[in-house]
């Protein structure tokens, strides 16, 4: 285009959360490598009404390319093509449309993040007992991806079982209400699989509320650094483990670039996962 200068909208689904804070401003810090960039990012606070809004905000700012991270697949997918079909590139970012009207996506194989997960029980287990798995927001495609994936580990084994899947939406306060309104059943349970670690760390809490001790393990998804993040769980031995989920922040920016500048980029852009537990939890 021969452009200097170039105007990056991101239309983030929600800053409430630590993973999403740190995809941010991984993408602020990647942008210092890029100073033609202007980036304005707008929040939808987990409405996808209001990001469909935000999206027609930022085209009406003069962007040159959309990054994006849908709340929900299917409300998303019309106006997010709408942008597309304008000749304007769509990174996506973290979570899919119903249609493949966009330039590239970057994600997790949350698939892969839950079989991990899931392989991680059956260890853990030693291939029998009952879980409570806590899941993201419904509609979001991580959530059923994740449990898809750990679901197709643990029933590989019949003695291990789904006893009750809780939706914490993603955020530790709802995680720790709805494992609290769990525990009110007394019904036994040996492990705990959440969908990111906030809600881990949730159910974590009103767990050690009401029996004082750990007896049952935790597995969180995330594995960000910082002081109450995934990471740092599993050294105070909250959490026995966390699936890593790579935000891909940097990696938007710098696709990006290579976009703004007629560079040839892959559709797919699936970032590995690794699994942290007490045994690596230090080098990282």
């Amino acid at each position: 285009t021969g452009k200097s200068k170039f105007l990056i909208g991101f239309s983030q689904c929600t800053t409430a959360d630590a993973w999403r804070k740190s995809m941010d401003l991984e993408m602020q810090n990647e942008l210092l490598y890029y100073p033609d960039f202007q980036l304005i990012i707008k929040d939808a606070g987990n409405s996808s009404k209001k990001q469909v809004k935000d999206i027609n905000e930022l085209l009406a700012a003069g962007i040159d390319l959309l990054i994006v991270s849908p709340n929900e697949s299917e409300p998303l997918t019309g106006i997010v093509g709408d942008v597309f079909k304008k000749g304007i590139p769509v990174i996506l970012i973290d979570r899919k449309i119903e249609s493949d009207n966009y330039t590239a996506f970057i994600g997790g194989n949350n698939y892969q993040i839950g079989k991990e997960a899931g392989k991680y029980a059956v260890q853990l287990l030693n291939g029998k007992g009952r879980i409570v798995e806590i899941s993201g927001l419904e509609g979001s495609s991580p959530a059923k991806e994740r449990h898809n994936g750990f679901v197709e580990e643990i029933s590989k084994f019949p003695g291990i079982k789904i006893i009750s899947s809780l939706s914490g939406e993603w955020e530790v306060s709802s995680a720790e209400k709805v494992m609290n309104d769990y525990l009110e059943l007394n019904i036994p349970f040996d492990l705990v699989f959440a969908h990111n670690d906030v809600m881990a760390l949730g159910a974590y809490k009103s767990y050690i509320r009401k029996f004082n001790t750990k007896k049952a393990f935790f597995i969180g998804v995330d594995g960000l650094p910082g002081n109450s993040s995934g990471i740092q769980a599993v050294m105070d031995r909250k959490l026995d483990a966390t699936m890593l989920y790579p935000t891909g922040g940097s990696l938007a920016i710098s696709l990006a670039a290579n976009i703004l500048n007629n560079k040839m980029v892959n559709k797919e852009n699936i970032l590995n996962t690794l699994v942290i537990d007490s045994i690596n939890v230090r080098a990282l």
